[in-house]
């Protein structure tokens, strides 16, 4: 083997370290971002031939580096102005995605015909509003979702009056081909009560769009291959037989879990889905939070509380941090053991502060997503911002 690094393989608290030198007895590798307290082991071989080598008995401790910062807005400036990050200003920043590239794309929360809902995009220093109009459905959009080639962007709306031209669309799509302008009704209804879609998701291995209504608590699956139908979806069902109960949605790397973060209810379900038969498990397992119950506490499960989570996203190693947006603060769950911890924010303490995430103020987090680079993107609601938790 020699100093063939293909024959070698660093750890650190399990996470691949990659190996940039092998010289005589000294072999050189880059520290995994947040790689966290725990040992290094060294590996040597290939396959089934592979055999520890080392597994060091000191603890190596990552000396990390955490910080929360404004990316774009005015503290408590709660118009609507597109310019530079240090320039604009948001109105109840309410949801959040991203594409590859990472441009954020946000809503800003319409409530009402006097306050339309913005769709806008942040990149290189500018944010622009991409939509601002309650005859295209954007009187009060909610969640957003890319599908796989991120070619269209699907959003839910929960239409609330009567007097919106938006024809009671529950469900839009916004295609890259026109830089996501111009909204397409891909579900309408004339029945006002039904029509309040909140919660959207792409399964990440087969594209299935999944949307929920607030209206009867159940999961809905679009069938965007039914290309003359309009109104083309499949119902599921209810879950935890809830109705009436608001959600946001988001689906495990993997593609096999279905979160399912109950705005209303205060805890976060999961449920399995094959995305080769397309069905979702029969039952709903509660993760984490006290249904029915607002309040917080960290603990596994059941013991932990939360106070009208908001949005989530997952990491790259598999943590759900969830937008508690009732306790002003940012959570993690370990979905394998189901704790759930307190990642940045001061829990019951609304404001505003950058720096040391434990020390950060925020005002209502509602919306939450996770870049490519594992920075944490969070619309800070009522401080009108746009913030960023970064450790690494």
């Amino acid at each position: 083997m020699g100093t063939d690094p293909s024959y070698l393989k660093v750890t650190v608290n399990g996470k691949r370290a990659s190996i940039v030198g092998v010289n005589d007895d000294i072999l050189y590798a880059i520290v995994p971002a947040r790689a966290d307290t725990g040992v290094v082991a060294l590996y040597v071989g290939k396959g089934d031939n592979t055999k520890l080598l080392v597994d060091s008995s000191k603890v190596f401790r990552y000396q990390f580096s955490e910080n929360v910062s404004t990316i774009a807005g005015q503290v408590g400036e709660s118009t609507v102005t597109d310019g530079s990050y240090s320039e604009a200003t948001f109105r109840r920043p309410w949801s959040l995605a991203h594409d590859k590239d990472g441009v954020i794309y946000e809503i800003d929360e319409g409530r009402g015909t006097d306050k339309n809902g913005y769709f806008r995009c942040l990149s290189n220093n500018n944010v622009e509003t991409l939509i601002a109009d309650n005859n295209s459905g954007f009187e009060s959009p909610t969640a957003m979702a890319f599908n796989l080639n991120q070619d269209t962007l699907y959003m839910t709306h929960m239409y609330n009056h009567d007097n919106c031209d938006a024809s009671h669309v529950g469900l839009i799509a916004l295609s890259r081909t026109d830089g996501f302008l111009t909204p397409v009704p891909l579900i309408k209804t004339d029945n006002l009560e039904f029509m309040k879609f909140t919660g959207i998701a792409v399964n990440p291995v087969n594209g299935d769009v999944i949307f929920s209504n607030n209206y009867d608590g159940k999961l809905y699956r679009y069938e965007p291959t039914v290309l003359s139908k309009q109104n083309a979806y499949t119902e599921l069902r209810t879950v935890d037989n809830k109705s009436n109960a608001e959600m946001r949605l988001v689906f495990s790397k993997d593609g096999k879990y279905l979160y399912e973060i109950m705005k209303s209810l205060h805890c976060i379900y999961r449920t399995t889905y094959d995305p080769v038969t397309r069905s979702l498990g029969p039952t709903d397992e509660l993760v984490a939070g006290v249904p029915g119950s607002s309040g917080y506490q960290n603990g596994i499960g059941s013991a932990a509380m939360f106070n009208t989570p908001s949005a989530g996203d997952f990491d790259e190693d598999g943590y759900l941090y969830i937008a508690d947006s009732g306790n002003h603060c940012i959570r993690r769950i370990n979905c394998l053991t189901k704790e759930v911890t307190l990642y940045a924010g001061q829990p019951g303490v609304s404001g505003y502060k950058d720096g040391f995430p434990l020390e950060a103020l925020f005002n209502s987090p509602t919306g939450l997503t996770v870049l490519d680079d594992q920075s944490i993107i969070v619309a800070d609601k009522n401080n009108s911002l746009i913030r960023k938790i970064v450790v690494e």
